[in-house]
């Protein structure tokens, strides 16, 4: 029997993998339709060629899934919406703000952690005290990213996967961000989604309930194969933003994305990449990531600043995730 406190066993396998971002697939091209369609035959032309039951069944469940018309995951977040739309017109002020964190407790939490961090030499006194302290941008980020973190990414008995699927995604984004100049961007939205498709894979591992689950290495294998795909088909059903869903699709081969997201492709294709070498010096692990950067032809940037970018990045998400946690002991 599993218990709470115990690793599940659909954890993934740690790996010193020195190239983990070069196992991803990229999504088909078409019509949502078109992607659904094919998506569906896949999944079950891989399901009758299963001799392992967990797997079979797995793969089932998964395929069932995209039926549903809301693909079994929640409504994207109203506050991102709204927060898009108060920026987009110009209109944000600290009002709106305090009006859209009330809707969601973890977003009054992450602007309360983040104005009263070391960068400030006394706390807040109030939360409109601790809005002002931040820039439109900084809130725009931070709805953002906890917004979707809160509403979307959570699965059974897997918190520690959760998490580092969190925080891999915050250091994307931040470094798609850099790269691109910009605080609110495109790239950065696509930075936290890219690997969003993941989120279906595991929920329908981990619904085995008496069944037999499903080989661990499987999922893995589902997972990298399918992920792109199922997230573009995810991020059509919320209605993002084309530049966010073509590189969602084609972060893993961002020279095959279509001309509209092919910019963002390649920042979340860099980000990616430099979120998961940050993760691995941070570590003490080797890692290819500088070296595959510095050999890319046409692409130039400061790497360094990058780097510092993405380790910077990585401590924030990782202090961030630690205070939620102590906070919920609490």
């Amino acid at each position: 029997m599993f218990l709470d406190e115990e690793t599940h066993p659909l954890m993934p396998i740690p790996s010193d993998d020195p190239r983990p971002w070069a196992h991803g697939g990229i999504s088909p091209g078409g019509t949502w339709a078109d992607v659904l369609k094919m998506t569906r035959e896949q999944l079950t032309n891989l399901e009758h060629a299963q001799d392992h039951d967990g797997n079979r069944l797995f793969l089932h469940r998964l395929n069932k899934d995209l039926q549903e018309e809301d693909l079994k995951l929640p409504n994207f977040p109203s506050s991102v919406k709204a927060v898009d739309h108060m920026m987009e017109r110009d209109n944000a002020d600290a009002f709106k703000f305090s009006q859209l964190l009330e809707t969601d407790p973890a977003l009054e939490r992450a602007v309360w952690y983040k104005a009263n961090s070391v960068q400030f030499s006394r706390p807040a006194n109030s939360m409109r005290g601790a809005i002002a302290r931040l820039s439109q941008d900084d809130m725009w980020r931070l709805i953002t990213r906890v917004g979707i973190e809160s509403a979307v990414w959570h699965v059974p008995k897997l918190k520690p996967w959760v998490d580092a699927q969190r925080i891999h995604g915050v250091v994307t984004a931040e470094v798609a961000a850099h790269l691109v100049g910009e605080r609110r961007c495109r790239a950065y939205v696509a930075g936290l989604m890219h690997s969003i498709g993941k989120l279906s894979v595991y929920r329908a591992a981990v619904r085995h309930r008496r069944g037999p689950a499903p080989e661990n290495a499987f999922v893995i294998q589902i997972c990298n194969q399918f992920y792109a795909q199922l997230g573009v088909l995810i991020a059509r059903t919320w209605d993002l933003d084309p530049p966010v869903v073509a590189a969602i699709g084609f972060h893993n081969s961002p020279n095959k994305a279509p001309a509209v997201g092919k910019r963002e492709a390649w920042m979340v294709h860099l980000g990616n990449i430099l979120a998961h070498t940050a993760t691995a010096e941070a570590e003490g692990m080797d890692t290819h990531g500088r070296m595959v950067i510095e050999k890319m032809s046409g692409v130039q940037f400061d790497l360094e600043e990058a780097m510092d970018v993405a380790h910077d990045a990585l401590s924030e998400a990782e202090a961030f995730i630690a205070a939620e946690d102590e906070d919920a002991e609490n």
